[in-house]
């Protein structure tokens, strides 16, 4: 490994963060299970993301990573490919819809990538392989790359050594990587905790997959709720995550906003929505009372001011 590489993985490593496992507090008394909060929010860039792509970097051969890196992102994931190749000093290419927020796009451009605007139909197609990306770029999807996964499989070993009684994990399901990596590890090493995803009404194609017992897709219809709520479940990722999950719990918007009042209010945990939308998927799945001790992942906390002071007015 050459000596750049081995400097920007420990700058990288030492930049990552053992987040913490926190009491979620509400002012229902009357919630039949304990609920806890994975906050992922507090990682570099507001995001569990930069865990998967560290894991990625120290796998990958110096040649292929000399070529460059791009992604196709709604944000979250492109700053996390940004920074990182920006520490390589490798060019980046990023691939992003022209409807994701500023806060992002803006943080992106800062990080020095090439930033590629499409309509979000176009970005989608790249995530779902009608298109090659353009160019010799290593390029990261989302939920195809094993490195990237295992990196995200560290935030299920967290859990389990900080909450051994945890009984219920839910995770916000976009196109399917964090569950992935999560899901499988917990499938291996504790098969009693029951795994849940969570998806908006606005974009629930987990679900209908699941029903129908093929991946499936739906009609999109775009919200505040911009990481998570994608118009179909990608085949292979249907294959891997079926037989591990227990079910996808879809939550209105009006219950993502109250748990994104809740959060900055109560909690003082500034979320986005996919975030928002997993504690509203916990606390839906606490009043049915078939578990004792639920987690949550807080993916993220780069929301829009306006969105969120919206969401708590």
């Amino acid at each position: 490994m050459h000596d750049y590489l081995r400097d920007t993985i420990t700058v990288l490593d030492n930049q990552l963060i053992r987040t913490p496992l926190l009491p979620f507090h509400t002012l229902d008394s009357a919630r039949r299970a304990a609920i806890f909060l994975k906050a992922e929010n507090l990682q570099l860039f507001g995001s569990y993301k930069i865990r998967g792509i560290v894991s990625l970097i120290k796998q990958e051969t110096t040649r292929d990573l000399r070529q460059g890196l791009s992604a196709a992102s709604a944000g979250n994931m492109a700053q996390a490919v940004a920074y990182s190749a920006k520490l390589l000093q490798v060019p980046c290419r990023i691939y992003a819809p022209n409807s994701a927020p500023r806060l992002k796009i803006d943080m992106i451009n800062k990080l020095g990538a090439e930033l590629i605007e499409l309509p979000y139909e176009k970005v989608w197609g790249l995530v779902r392989g009608d298109e090659t990306p353009a160019g010799r770029h290593v390029f990261i999807h989302p939920a195809m790359n094993d490195f990237l996964l295992a990196g995200y499989a560290g935030i299920a070993r967290e859990i389990i050594e900080d909450l051994p009684d945890a009984d219920a994990i839910v995770i916000p399901f976009g196109v399917g990587g964090l569950s992935l990596g999560i899901g499988k590890f917990i499938h291996q090493a504790r098969p009693d905790i029951a795994v849940y995803t969570c998806e908006p009404e606005t974009a629930a194609p987990l679900k209908k997959s699941l029903q129908s017992g093929r991946a499936s897709s739906v009609n999109r219809s775009p919200s505040f709720v911009d990481a998570i709520g994608t118009p179909e479940v990608l085949p292979h990722v249907f294959e891997q995550l079926a037989p591990i999950l227990r079910d996808s719990l879809v939550v209105t918007l009006d219950e993502i906003k109250s748990a994104l009042k809740c959060l900055f209010l109560y909690n003082k945990l500034v979320c986005e929505g996919a975030a928002a939308a997993g504690v509203a998927g916990a606390i839906q799945l606490a009043a049915l009372g078939v578990h004792r001790n639920i987690v949550c992942i807080l993916t993220g906390g780069n929301i829009d001011i306006n969105v969120l002071h919206r969401a708590i007015a």
